[in-house]
């Protein structure tokens, strides 16, 4: 997590120490996962720095996760090699994504998944087809309620959902009409009424007399 953080924040020297850090650990205890873990961290700090030897590293991670039965790591792994692979082998780069994006949607990691799918869209492939949800919505467009009601704006619904602000606008304005609503305040309070669980808890929002 900390080599993540440190590629993330694009302190390359600091990822690497992690890095040392981790292959220390191996040296000195053989745990197949500390292993896996350690080539994964190897990997994306190679892969941030244009280092050559990124994506077998990579692939070392994948086999050793993938042995050990960590599917969420595996995963990520995944993911990890379709970025890198994005420009020099798109098939290969969508095919990763694509197996990624099924043990997301299986794990029920949505951010996760959403971000695969968002990234499967940059490569030119369709993200995933989105399952039918409550009444007339989309599961999309249910979702998009359900943060709705949490009173997220347009543009936080699209950071939360690795969407453009565009294509929220576009969910949003579909909920407004399948609901015949007006506003976002009228579709919050039927959310609140038809939407199952953890929406039901919500607060109700404050309308105004007309």
């Amino acid at each position: 997590m900390l080599a993540e953080v440190e590629v993330a924040a694009g302190r390359l020297d600091d990822a690497r120490s992690a890095c040392r850090t981790l292959a220390a650990v191996t040296r000195e205890a053989d745990v197949p996962r500390i292993d896996a873990l350690a080539a994964y961290a190897a990997g994306i700090t190679a892969a941030a720095a244009g280092e050559p030897d990124a994506a077998a590293r990579l692939e070392t991670a994948l086999a050793g996760f993938a042995a050990a039965g960590l599917p969420l790591e595996t995963a990520r792994t995944r993911l990890a090699l379709s970025r890198l692979l994005a420009d020099t082998a798109p098939e290969v780069a969508v095919a990763e994504a694509r197996a990624a994006l099924t043990a997301f949607d299986e794990l029920a990691a949505t951010a996760d998944a959403d971000a695969t799918a968002s990234h499967l869209r940059r490569l030119g492939s369709p993200g995933r087809p989105a399952p039918r949800g409550t009444g007339a919505l989309t599961h999309r467009e249910s979702e998009v309620l359900r943060l709705l009601a949490e009173g997220l704006s347009n543009e936080q619904l699209a950071q939360r959902l690795f969407l453009s602000k565009r294509t929220v606008e576009h969910h949003v304005s579909n909920i407004l009409g399948k609901l015949g609503v007006t506003t976002r305040a009228e579709a919050t309070a039927l959310a609140l009424r038809a939407l199952p669980g953890d929406l039901a808890a919500a607060p109700a929002p404050s309308r105004k007399a007309t």
